[in-house]
């Protein structure tokens, strides 16, 4: 200290405490940027499942297809039918006919990635495998499928009567799988 001034009216102070702020103002920036990449790097990962029923004359179909810009990881995948969870897609036919149905294709989409602009074909029936009256049959099959992204989002797709416009919702977590399932 010259001049017998004190600490606070000297330059050099002056100087340090205009320091300090520029250095908590660049920390302060630095974190809002980091808040914003993270939130835009969740974006670019951004998953969205959809469920479509299609019939045509080689039979019919249903099948889930990524929508987003991410990977989906399918969690878990419940299917019912008027209203009571089955087992597998046999299963899920028997219960629609009221007898066992065979000779139909499946993939199983539980604890698999479904790629951005992909579609997978969760059954495929041929014409003569197909219900009677389709649309009215197909009404009574629910599908809930709860899938994550890469940083561990979560979200349910329901649609409680295919044929019919699904829910999409963001969840804290999927339910496991149930044991003994096969989708």
């Amino acid at each position: 200290m010259s001049d017998g001034r004190p600490w606070y009216k000297e330059p050099e102070t002056f100087i340090a405490l205009t320091a300090l702020v520029v250095s908590v103002s660049a920390v302060v920036v630095g974190i809002y940027e980091a808040s914003l990449q993270r939130a835009h790097d969740r974006a670019e990962v951004w998953p969205h499942l959809e469920l479509a029923t299609l019939t045509t004359s080689n039979g019919a179909s249903l099948s889930v297809t990524n929508s987003g810009i991410g990977p989906a990881i399918i969690k878990s995948v419940v299917v019912t039918v008027d209203g009571t969870p089955r087992r597998n897609w046999a299963d899920a036919l028997q219960a629609l006919e009221g007898k066992p149905v065979t000779n139909f294709t499946v993939a199983t989409i539980v604890d698999r990635g479904v790629r951005a602009g992909d579609k997978v074909e969760m059954i495929m029936l041929s014409p003569d495998k197909m219900p009677a009256d389709f649309w009215s049959s197909i009404a009574r099959v629910g599908i809930t499928v709860c899938y994550a992204s890469v940083f561990d989002e979560y979200w349910q797709l329901s649609d409680p009567r295919l044929g019919k416009p699904g829910a999409w919702r963001s969840v804290t977590r999927c339910p496991p799988q149930s044991a003994g399932t096969e989708f």
